[in-house]
């Protein structure tokens, strides 16, 4: 019992030496470090990241949902949809903070993208879009950043708009000759483009040869193919005769 007792206070003593004295200043930068690459930790700054680069760039974020954490051995993701309501203009910014945000320890990947025009507008009369992005924070630097979606919408601005074409039919008409003046006569009202970059568009049109019109616009751009107009039918917009489509087709994939 008493041998007991000496192990006892021996061991209390060898303790209290080792947890009560002051932490050297190298132990302490290697415990943060440590702690600053765990998951946790990377996912926080990587949302602390886009969020302060919304709000520099009034890239106005409405929600944000974020899935539990995918971990396996060697990697790890977290799934998150963000929501905005934006300007056409906007939706470069929306995608340049994701590619500014990958590189070191992390990628920030665009998997998929739903735009829809809205009924509001900017005082100037620009429609505002709600624009879902579905991005997967992620550890495997070596795949790199895939900026396949954000030329989509780069090769959609040179092609076509979100914004309604109804003020340029006298344009149009008078200058059927041109394809640039066929390609201000369509506009779009929804686009996504699914995670396995299938493309669906609905739209409208001042007339029915605009719309195969525009499905080579878009072929032209190397980033669509395979568009394909699945229907088309005579509707009314604000009180004009337009032709509504839906398109299909698929997106480029790669780097």
């Amino acid at each position: 019992m008493k041998q007991f007792l000496i192990l006892v206070t021996l061991m209390s003593l060898t303790l209290t030496t080792t947890f009560a004295g002051p932490y050297r200043a190298e132990d302490i930068e290697e415990i943060k470090q440590v702690y600053a690459d765990t998951p946790l930790a990377l996912t926080r700054l990587m949302l602390d990241l886009h969020l302060s680069y919304f709000e520099r760039n009034s890239v106005k974020l409405m929600d944000m949902r974020v899935s539990p954490m995918i971990v396996s051995e060697t990697h790890f993701e977290v799934p998150v949809e963000m929501g905005f309501m934006l300007t056409e203009k906007q939706i470069p910014l929306a995608f340049a903070a994701f590619e500014e945000s990958s590189g070191g320890k992390m990628i920030a990947s665009p998997r998929a993208v739903t735009v829809s025009a809205s009924a509001e507008s900017m005082p100037d009369g620009t429609p505002l879009l709600s624009m879902t992005i579905l991005v997967t924070l992620h550890n495997n630097v070596k795949a790199g950043y895939d900026s396949s979606l954000k030329k989509s919408f780069e090769a959609f601005s040179k092609t076509t708009t979100f914004t309604p074409q109804i003020g340029k039919m006298a344009e149009a008409t008078v200058k059927k000759t041109e394809t640039t003046d066929f390609g201000k006569g369509s506009w779009v009202t929804n686009l996504r483009i699914d995670s396995d970059r299938r493309v669906q568009i609905t739209g409208f049109a001042l007339e029915a040869r605009m719309v195969n019109l525009l499905c080579r616009e878009f072929e032209k751009t190397s980033v669509y193919n395979e568009m394909w107009l699945n229907n088309m039918n005579r509707n009314i917009y604000q009180k004009q005769p337009v032709m509504r489509f839906d398109l299909t087709g698929k997106v480029a994939t790669g780097s």
